[in-house]
């Protein structure tokens, strides 16, 4: 559970005991449906969520047209493609973006995005988001770390397939940079990620090796890890959140169907109860409990009788001495006569 001192993105707190904030990252899962993305803008406000995810995936000219093969779970299986086809098939005109996103601050909603290049860094920043994120392609690198840092702006580096040292190199870029708030996120492999290979110790691990806030971005298939993520006191948690009924593709099978951001959000906040103090919390005036045992008469003790183990016992409730003062009545004469059966008051010692 983070004890870091609390620190605001947007209008919700993270840190020191708070809920974590959830971001449901609709990211360009969308492609060219943009009425699809202005459903989901919609369905999200209208939960209550505080702050939405997305991404700002404008240039196909980012993924060169030779591109690696690229590899991803659909409903078929294991599928491999040409990476700058899938790039093609998921970039968004960056003023459709600005449309997209500038309606959900509208709604009021806060606005965390992805970056992949400066016009990107720009555009999060005219909209006023809350905060900008590396996306874990892009870990390595030290420009677009730097300038995303220097903005002032709250900054999360996802840390999807790195090393521990390129990790440890991203966060040095960025606080030579000037970042002013770093939130670390712990990203599986995969995706999707098996529970097997999900290491959710290495979430807190990131928080306390480089000072920061730490989260989860979740490429589990299902909720579990998301829920495992609030039990550990994550300060964020991010899930990909998609239209019921969106066609495979990639990210789509470890995504969140809008249908069920409202239950998770619900046992996100139980989970979240659950952590509680560190401490147990008493009020000052509670009754003693009646599951309490006292020391009580064995036989009947004259006047001037030593009170030992063999002349007393214990007995629920406590309604003369408790046995936790034990050590001082052991020796000890009894003033007056008690008869057997009676618990032993403090004016009988």
């Amino acid at each position: 559970m983070s004890t870091r001192p609390r620190q605001k993105i947007g209008s919700q707190f993270i840190g020191a005991g708070e809920l974590p904030l959830f971001l449901p990252d609709i990211d360009v899962y969308f492609k060219d449906d943009t009425e699809g993305a202005r459903r989901l803008v919609d369905a999200l406000a209208s939960l209550g969520v505080t702050t939405l995810k997305g991404a700002l995936l404008h240039d196909p000219e980012t993924c060169l047209p030779g591109g690696d093969t690229a590899y991803y779970v659909s409903g078929e299986g294991l599928r491999t493609e040409n990476y700058r086809a899938i790039v093609d098939r998921h970039v968004v005109p960056l003023d459709t973006l600005r449309r997209i996103y500038s309606g959900a601050r509208d709604k009021g909603l806060d606005l965390i995005l992805s970056v992949y290049d400066d016009p990107g860094i720009a555009l999060a920043t005219e909209l006023g988001c809350a905060a900008v994120k590396i996306p874990s392609s892009n870990i390595t690198h030290a420009p677009l770390i730097r300038d995303a840092a220097s903005t002032g702006l709250p900054l999360i580096i996802d840390t999807g397939r790195s090393t521990t040292a390129e990790i440890a190199r991203a966060v040095g870029w960025a606080r030579q940079a000037g970042v002013t708030v770093l939130i670390v996120q712990h990203s599986p492999p995969g995706p999707p990620a098996p529970a097997s290979a999900f290491n959710l110790n290495m979430m807190t691990a990131l928080g306390e090796d480089h000072d920061c806030f730490d989260g989860l971005s979740d490429h589990f298939v299902g909720i579990d890890m998301m829920l495992l993520a609030a039990a550990r006191g994550a300060d964020v948690i991010e899930k990909g959140v998609c239209l019921d009924g969106t066609g495979s593709d990639i990210d789509i099978a470890h995504a969140l169907p809008i249908s069920q951001v409202g239950t998770v959000l619900e046992k996100i906040r139980l989970y979240h109860e659950a952590l509680g103090a560190r401490e147990r919390v008493l009020p000052a005036d509670r009754p003693l409990p009646p599951d309490r045992m006292c020391v009580v008469a064995a036989t009947d003790l004259a006047a001037g009788t030593p009170i030992t183990r063999a002349n007393v016992r214990f007995a629920f409730p406590p309604l003369g001495i408790g046995c936790e003062h034990w050590d001082r009545l052991d020796g000890q004469p009894v003033k007056r006569f008690v008869p057997a059966g009676q618990p032993l008051q403090d004016d009988d010692v």
